[in-house]
C-alpha cells in the first residue's frame, strides 16, 4: 500500500490546478510547480499545526514538509524465488518564501532529502527488467541510505506565469510524467515511461538521485503549457552516490541533457465542470557519450527519444471538484538509436479507478 492522497486547491488562474498539485503538503514525487503551494495545516496534515508553530514559521516563509510511503509485496511464482519485501520511503522538504525573507518578489529557495529503506523486489526474488516497488530508490550502491535530495532556487516572473529553477533537480518531476501514474506500484510505469530512464540514468528521478540544471516552465494560458530543461550528465549523481553530496559535473559524462516538453490541460482551471485531462509530447538529447550494444568495447556519442501521454477522466463520481471517478491513460516513448538504446520502444495503457 501507499500513502494516501489528499487535495488543495488555488485560486491563481496561472497555476495548475490541483489534479497536478493533489497534495503540496506531500513531497513525495511532488512536480516543480507545487512546491510551496499554500495548503491547510489542519485538514491536510497528520500532525496539524504543531501547536501554532507552523503558523509562526509561514509568516516567515518557512514551509517544512513530510510524507511517508511504504510498499509491501512478495513473489509468491516464478521468477528466481519466492519472498516478501518490504520498500519505504520517508520524504520531507524545506521551502522558503524569500518573498517574506529579504523581499525579493516571487523568488524562493526548495530543498528536499529521503530516507530509503528496505528490499528491492525484483533483485532479489523476480529478475525483471522493471522494478515493481516504485518505492524502491536506494542509491546506486544499495544501501539503505539518507540522500539529500533536491536542492534550487526558484523564480517566478510575469505574475506567475513563468517560473525558472536552477541548481540540484531531478528531471523526472517534471518532464515525461503524469498525475495518474503515480497511483501504481511498478516502476515501469511509475512515474513516467520506465524506459526513459532504462536507457538513459541521467533523466533522473529523486530519490534517489538529482543532477545540476536549469528549467522553465510557462503557462501561456490556463490550459497550455511550454517546459524546457537542461541538466548534467553525471550517472553517479543521477544515481544517488555519496548520498546525494556527489556535486561534481564530470565524471567520465559529456555534454548535456536537453529537454523540451508541450502540455494541454483541459478542464483543471477553478471553474472548468468538465472531466478533467493532460496531453503531453516532447523529447530529449543526451549529448553524452553511451556504450555501443554492437561493440561493447567502444561508446558512442549522444542519444535522444520522443514522448507522448494523455490522461482523461471518463467518469466522475460527486460534484465538479471531485477527483473520484474513472481515467483512462496512455503513454508511449521511442528512443530509435538501438546501437545504444537497450529499449528502444515503450508503450503501456491502463484504468485508474480512484475511491
Amino acid at each position: 500500500m501507499s500513502s494516501g492522497v489528499v487535495f488543495g486547491q488555488s485560486n491563481d488562474p496561472n497555476q495548475l490546478s490541483s489534479i497536478r498539485c493533489p497534495s503540496p503538503a506531500n513531497p513525495h514525487r511532488a512536480y516543480r510547480e507545487c512546491a510551496g503551494r499554500p495548503f491547510e495545516f489542519l485538514e491536510e496534515t497528520l500532525t496539524k499545526d504543531w501547536g501554532g508553530f507552523r503558523s509562526d514559521l509561514n509568516k516567515l516563509g518557512v514551509t517544512p514538509t513530510a510524507s511517508y510511503t511504504v510498499q509491501l509485496m512478495g513473489n509468491p511464482s516464478g521468477g528466481r524465488s519466492r519472498g516478501f519485501t518490504y520498500a519505504g520511503t520517508l520524504q520531507g522538504a524545506i521551502f522558503w518564501d524569500l518573498e517574506k525573507l529579504i523581499h525579493v518578489p516571487g523568488l524562493s529557495f526548495n530543498i528536499g532529502g529521503a530516507w530509503s529503506t528496505g528490499k528491492n523486489l525484483s533483485a532479489d526474488y523476480i529478475g525483471n527488467v522493471f522494478v515493481a516497488q516504485s518505492a524502491y530508490t536506494a542509491p546506486n550502491n544499495g544501501a539503505n541510505n539518507l540522500t539529500l535530495g533536491e536542492m534550487y532556487f526558484q523564480q517566478q516572473l510575469l505574475g506567475g506565469s513563468l517560473m525558472i529553477a536552477a541548481g540540484r533537480l531531478a528531471p523526472q518531476s517534471t518532464f515525461a510524467t503524469m498525475p495518474v501514474l503515480n497511483q501504481y506500484m511498478n516502476g515501469g510505469i511509475n512515474p513516467i515511461p520506465g524506459h526513459l530512464v532504462i536507457n538513459d540514468p541521467s533523466f533522473a528521478a529523486y530519490p534517489p538521485g538529482v543532477q545540476w540544471g536549469a528549467q522553465g516552465i510557462y503557462n501561456l494560458t490556463p490550459k497550455f503549457q511550454l517546459l524546457t530543461g537542461v541538466f548534467n550528465t553525471n550517472q553517479h549523481s543521477a544515481g544517488g552516490a555519496k548520498g546525494g553530496l556527489d556535486f561534481s559535473f564530470q565524471e567520465g559524462n559529456r555534454g548535456a541533457l536537453s529537454i523540451v516538453q508541450a502540455n494541454y490541460l483541459s478542464n483543471q482551471a477553478d471553474t472548468d465542470t468538465g472531466l478533467p485531462g493532460q496531453y503531453t509530447l516532447g523529447g530529449f538529447y543526451d549529448s553524452n557519450r553511451f556504450n555501443s550494444l554492437k561493440h561493447p568495447s567502444s561508446s558512442e556519442s549522444g542519444t535522444y527519444a520522443v514522448y507522448g501521454l494523455f490522461q482523461q477522466m471518463v467518469h466522475r463520481d460527486g460534484g465538479t471538484e471531485s477527483r473520484r471517478g474513472l481515467t483512462v491513460w496512455l503513454e508511449t516513448a521511442i528512443a530509435p538509436k538501438s546501437n545504444v538504446n537497450v529499449m528502444p520502444y515503450f508503450v503501456g495503457t491502463g484504468l485508474s479507478y480512484q475511491g
